[in-house]
Formats: structure tokens, sequence, C-alpha cells
């Protein structure tokens, strides 16, 4: 569908909001995402996909310029028509019995915000949120306990170092980042008997189970769509070994 762009602007270092007018047809579960088609020329030929960061009058992505797709993003403006695929996949299961810890990291922590405004205000729950960046120009949020890995703002070093001690049996966490702080999370999620549902990041080319650009390899040695059986798994599901 061909929505309204109502804002594209610079948030932080390479990193943009993207809202487009919501048109009130379907509703998004945290977790679920769009693919975003960039522009009406053959080039960029594939769509891009983006996380939900926000979901009310308008829906909110926030994105990271990695390269001449999300460039051209950039350019758009205000008043423009963008086409968008969407929802797709599968979200976040909210548990209310467990104590709820958030932990995302660059680009990643943007679906994470729109998890924790559904947790918060739907479901009336508390939820700790840790996000971690590189350095002080790259973060984006102030809603939740930052890590940088330079130390030039918040806590220094990595966001898992920064929830280690926090994870236990009665902990359900929410993850979203880069594959090595996934799997360092995972690994550390296994000792503590802690549970985890994460959201895959991955390059895929379709987004309905098509292209198959996007499998994961499971835990029983199988092989699950990142776009229609994900994004957000169990973490015991996947064989992190292999990713």
């Amino acid at each position: 569908m061909r929505l309204k762009i109502v804002q594209n602007e610079q948030i932080a270092k390479d990193t943009f909001v993207l809202k487009v007018d919501n048109p009130g047809l379907f509703e998004v579960l945290p977790g679920q995402f769009f693919m975003v088609k960039i522009n009406d020329y053959p080039f960029p030929l594939l769509r891009r996909p983006f996380s939900v960061a926000g979901f009310s009058d308008t829906i909110d992505f926030i994105y990271r310029v990695v390269g001449e797709g999300t460039r051209i993003l950039t350019t758009k403006e205000k008043g423009e028509f963008i086409d968008i695929l969407g929802p797709l996949g599968n979200g976040f299961s909210i548990n209310s019995t467990k104590k709820l810890l958030l932990v995302g990291g660059g680009i990643g922590v943007a679906p994470l915000l729109y998890l924790k405004s559904v947790i918060e205000s739907e479901y009336k729950i508390r939820c700790d949120a840790y996000f971690g960046f590189n350095s002080k120009d790259e973060i984006f949020t102030d809603d939740g306990n930052i890590a940088t890995m330079d130390g030039s703002a918040g806590f220094k070093g990595n966001v898992v170092e920064m929830v280690e001690d926090k994870l236990n049996s009665d902990v359900l966490v929410y993850a979203c980042g880069p594959t090595l702080m996934l799997r360092r999370l995972a690994f550390l999620c296994f000792e503590a008997n802690c549970s985890m549902q994460v959201s895959l990041e991955s390059r895929m080319a379709c987004g309905i189970g098509v292209c198959l650009g996007c499998v994961v390899q499971t835990a029983d040695n199988r092989y699950k769509k990142v776009c229609v059986d994900g994004p957000v798994f169990d973490f015991e599901e996947i064989q992190w070994q292999a990713l």
C-alpha cells in the first residue's frame, strides 16, 4: 500500500525516523515488520525490511543508513508517498508472570521501543530496558538504561555486560540487536536458566517466505525462515553456533 510520509528526519548519527500515515486497516504486534520499497524506480529493486518502532496515528520506523537504498530513503520528504508491505512475521508474546527485561543493541533497539510502550500502556506492567550503542552520537532514545562501548554516555561497555547479573529463572528477556550480542546473551540465559524471546535481524528479499534468503538453523537441525516463522523466536529454538 502507498502511505504518505509524515516525518523523515535524522535523530542520531546515520539514523533517521520515518513516520507514515496509519490507515487504520490493521493492528501491529510489537516485533512485526514491514517491507519498504525505497522508490518508484527499478533501483533499488528489492524492498527493505523495517521493524516498527511506534504505532499510533502514524507507523514509525527507525532506520540506519547502511547502503544506497537507505541513503535514497533519507531524501524522501514529508508529503511524499512510499510503498510498504505488511505487517509481516510473528511478534513478541507478552508474559505477565515474570520480571520483564528488554535488551537491545544499535538499530535493534527500535522494535523494543514499541514493545516497551505496549507493555507499559496496555498491559500496565513495569519493564526494565537496557540499550547499547557504540557511542553517544548514535543514541536515539532516552527511554531506558544506556551503555556505550566507548563510555561517552552511560555504562561503559557492552549492554550484555550491563545485564549479566540480572539474569535468573524469574526473568523473561526480550532482545534484538547484532548477532554477536544476541549469541552472548543467549549463552548467559542458558547458564542462568532464564527465558528469552529474540527478534533476529536478517537480510531478506521478499519477506513472505519465497526467496529463502533468511533461513536459520534450529537446535533440532532443521531450518526456519526469519520472515514467516519469526522474526521473533524462543532463543532455545536457534542453533546459535550456526549464526
